[in-house]
């Protein structure tokens, strides 16, 4: 629900806080933004139809791809990394002193920094930061590039306490995941600009297979806040990468990864998952057809291939890695 994070956004034309009115919500300035009926809020300085993003195709097979469940340990293990703790903890089931991991049955501890009290001020906009509580009074979870919502509701049906922002640029997405979670505001930007979000909004900032705006990504979490970056691994998928023309994950991409972070962001750990999927061949189809790869192969394409090769599904291994990151000071 948009109301609930309201709080939390700005005017991307001057920064200013927004209001709620009827059907549509506005800045001091006069500066308009129109709430669509499916619930998402669409906050840019253009025209809204130019964002992109995923097409209706893409977010139909995502969101049947994931509610198959093939990626629900994903999802898990995303949510153990944020809210496993050991030592003090916010008590609110968001990032505190000391947070751990569990991932195949090994445990590690990430972290072990001090959390500000209530005088920690931003650089960039002068407001300060309150000591886990913020503009509306709870954690707030920024989940950048956030699709249908998938894994953002699924860390807040484990954090009563917490609300959501899912960002998107693809409308078919925010339609998606303005419902996902009632806790979930959904908000329809240019993810690689800069974001219509308070400075130090955000207690923890998810980022699942999405570009990564480093420099907004900093000054939207909190100082005391976690970034949590899902990549796949460069054997993701290797079994149906040639078979079928999939994109291929750069084996540079986790070196990559730190030299963009570098100056912004800390990394307190690294955790990797590989799944082993068994896929039926629709399944299959909506794995590709979900992903890069849709930009550049027609489903029907691709199904053939299927039936070809694996008329009865196919097995392959999935395999990401999961990495968290503090912030440096501002």
């Amino acid at each position: 629900m948009i109301h609930a994070v309201l709080a939390y956004l700005t005017c991307p034309m001057c920064r200013k806080d927004l209001a709620a009115g009827p059907g549509q919500v506005r800045c001091p300035a006069g500066h308009t933004y129109d709430l669509a009926r499916t619930g998402y809020l669409t906050l840019t300085t253009g025209r809204a139809a130019a964002l992109g993003g995923d097409s209706a195709d893409m977010v139909k097979a995502r969101e049947a791809f994931l509610t198959a469940g093939h990626y629900a340990t994903l999802a898990d293990r995303l949510a153990t990394a944020v809210h496993s703790y050991q030592g003090t903890s916010t008590g609110t089931g968001l990032p505190g002193r000391r947070l751990a991991t569990a991932v195949h049955g090994h445990q590690s501890t990430i972290g072990g920094y001090q959390n500000n009290d209530g005088d920690a001020r931003s650089e960039n906009s002068g407001e300060p930061e309150n000591s886990g509580k913020h503009a509306g009074g709870e954690p707030v979870v920024i989940d950048i590039g956030a699709g249908t919502g998938y894994y953002l509701a699924h860390l807040l049906r484990l954090s009563p306490g917490a609300v959501g922002i899912a960002v998107d640029a693809s409308r078919y997405a925010l339609r998606r995941a303005a419902r996902a979670h009632p806790r979930i505001g959904a908000v329809g930007t240019d993810v690689r600009g800069p974001l219509p979000i308070r400075t130090a909004a955000a207690s923890l900032v998810l980022d699942v297979f999405a570009p990564r705006n480093v420099t907004e990504m900093h000054r939207i979490l909190r100082s005391d806040g976690q970034l949590v970056i899902v990549i796949p691994t460069a054997r993701h998928l290797a079994e149906i990468v040639g078979p079928l023309g999939l994109v291929t994950v750069d084996e540079r991409k986790s070196e990559r990864l730190r030299e963009k972070l570098a100056g912004f962001f800390v990394q307190q750990d690294r955790l990797t998952l590989d799944l082993e999927l068994s896929l039926p061949p629709d399944d299959l189809l909506n794995l590709v057809m979900m992903g890069p790869t849709a930009h550049h192969r027609q489903a029907s394409d691709v199904r053939v291939a299927i039936e070809d090769r694996w008329p009865h599904g196919a097995s392959a291994t999935a395999s990401f890695a999961v990495e968290i990151h503090q912030p440096f000071p501002r």
